[in-house]
């Protein structure tokens, strides 16, 4: 005798769709003739059960609940989150003044111009921009800043090379500092606009 028929074959034999082979099988076979008719009998009880609908609509209460829930939180980060940028944007435009006011009292120092670069590196990477969304200005702006960074990065990289003089080492790092200087500006006011 040969082997029963699968599932999927008994399947397709109760909706009428099955091989001739299955459906010969079926009519021969006592035991897969009584799975067709079960299989049928589930079929009929499934389509007898009544439709299950829920008491009432409960989506716009659900919804309004969401929705005002995400206000409140919206209002207190928002309110937090400007205060806290608006506090840090004052102490860096306060900071960054103090500087810009020593730097213009004191001959320009080479020492100090790298290592103002370097804490000005230290502030971007603070930020992190690699994280957040930008507009399409925004990043318009901060690709041609870090052109001009990497265009100073190559003259001063060829400076050092070719022993040029103290004068024109001084004149390219007070370019990057300028130019680090606003990046970082660009950084903080985006980020102080967006509230992070």
């Amino acid at each position: 005798m040969a082997p029963h028929c699968t599932m999927e074959e008994l399947l397709a034999v109760r909706d009428g769709e099955g091989t001739s082979v299955a459906h010969r099988h079926v009519d021969q076979c006592p035991t897969c003739r009584a799975e067709v008719d079960r299989l049928h009998q589930v079929a009929a009880a499934l389509r007898a059960l009544p439709a299950v609908r829920p008491p009432r609509d409960r989506w716009p209460e659900v919804r309004a609940q969401v929705l005002a829930t995400r206000r409140r939180r919206r209002w207190v980060m928002t309110g937090w989150g400007s205060l806290a940028a608006a506090a840090a944007l004052a102490l860096i435009v306060g900071v960054r003044a103090a500087t810009l006011q020593q730097a213009a009292t004191r001959p320009a120092n080479l020492d100090s111009l790298v290592t103002e670069s370097q804490r000005l590196e230290e502030a971007l990477r603070a930020y992190d921009p690699t994280s957040r969304v930008l507009s399409g200005r925004a990043a318009s702006t901060i690709a041609q800043l870090e052109d001009r960074i990497a265009l100073v990065d190559a003259q001063l990289n060829e400076a050092q090379h070719s022993g040029a003089s103290k004068a024109d080492l001084v004149n390219l790092w007070q370019q990057r500092v300028q130019l680090m200087n606003q990046l970082v500006n660009v950084h903080v006011t985006r980020a102080a606009y967006v509230g992070l």
